[in-house]
C-alpha cells in the first residue's frame, strides 16, 4: 500500500503514520506499506502523479492551500485515489463529499476511530486496481498469470491480453512485483501470481489458465510453506 500524509504538524503526521502501520499489521497481512509525508498542499501537488497512491490523508487547516483545495486539485488528476480528511472541525464535511472523500477523521482521534474509518474503505477494491508500468503501458496486477524471460525479453503472461513482451532485464520486473505478497519466484527467471493458482503439487503450480508452472525442487519446502501461508493469511483477511 502506498499512502501520502499531508499535514503541517509533524506530530499529526506521526500519529497518522503510527495508526496506519497498526492498521496494516492488524488487517492487511503481508502488505508492504510505504508512506510519503508532506507539510503543505503545495509541496504535495508539486510532486503528485496520477495513480501513485492508494490513500491520501489531508489536514483541512494548513498554511497556504487548505485540504479541500488540495483535494480538488488531486481530483483533477486522479479520480480513483481514496481521500481521508483529518481535521479539528466538521464544518467542511459537506465539502469533503464534493471531492468524493472516503472518510473524515475528527482530531483528536483514537485508533479505534481510525480503524473504523479505514474499514469502511474497500481495501479489496484498492488491491484490484493496482498496476505496474512497463514501457509506459499499464498492466493490472490481477491480470498477470506468470512472468518469465526469453532471451533479452521479459514475458508477462496475462489472463486477457495474451503474452506481453518487453525488452528489459528480469530484475526490473522482479523489483516491480516482488513487493506484493501474491507474487513468488518459482525459479530464476520466473515469477508466478499466487492469486492465479488453482493448486500446487510436488513440482508445479496449476494456474487458473490450466497451465502448469514448475518450481525449484531445491526450494520446494520454502515455496510450499510460502504458498500455504499466503492462502491462510488471505482467508484471514477476508474474514476480518
Amino acid at each position: 500500500m502506498k499512502a501520502a500524509v499531508i499535514d503541517d504538524l509533524s506530530e499529526c503526521r506521526n500519529e497518522i503514520r503510527d495508526c496506519l502501520r497498526q492498521y496494516v499489521f492488524d488487517h492487511l497481512i503481508n502488505e508492504q506499506l510505504s508512506i510519503d509525508y508532506f507539510c503543505s498542499g503545495e509541496m504535495f501537488l508539486a510532486a503528485f502523479q496520477k495513480q501513485s497512491y492508494d490513500l491520501i490523508f489531508l489536514d483541512q487547516y494548513m498554511k497556504g492551500l487548505s485540504g479541500i483545495e488540495t483535494a480538488r486539485s488531486i481530483r483533477q488528476k486522479d479520480e480513483v485515489v481514496s481521500l481521508i480528511f483529518v481535521t479539528t472541525s466538521r464544518h467542511h464535511a459537506i465539502d469533503s463529499y464534493q471531492v468524493r472523500a472516503s472518510g473524515y477523521l475528527l482530531k483528536p482521534f483514537q485508533y479505534a476511530e481510525f480503524e473504523n474509518t479505514l474499514s469502511m474503505i474497500s481495501m479489496k477494491k484498492l488491491k484490484r486496481a493496482r498496476f505496474i508500468h512497463m514501457e509506459r503501458e499499464k498492466i493490472l496486477l490481477r491480470e498477470i498469470l506468470w512472468c518469465d524471460i526469453d532471451g533479452h525479453y521479459v514475458q508477462i503472461h496475462t489472463s486477457e491480453r495474451g503474452v506481453l513482451r518487453y525488452r528489459s532485464a528480469f530484475v526490473e520486473i522482479s523489483k516491480k512485483l516482488l513487493d506484493y505478497p501474491q507474487f513468488l519466484t518459482c525459479y530464476k527467471g520466473c515469477i508466478v501470481n499466487l492469486d492465479q493458482v488453482k493448486r500446487i503439487d510436488a513440482s508445479a503450480f496449476l494456474l487458473t489458465s490450466d497451465v502448469w508452472i514448475s518450481y525449484s525442487k531445491r526450494d520446494r519446502k520454502m515455496i510450499e510453506a510460502y504458498y500455504y501461508d499466503y492462502l491462510f493469511q488471505k482467508a484471514r483477511e477476508e474474514d476480518i
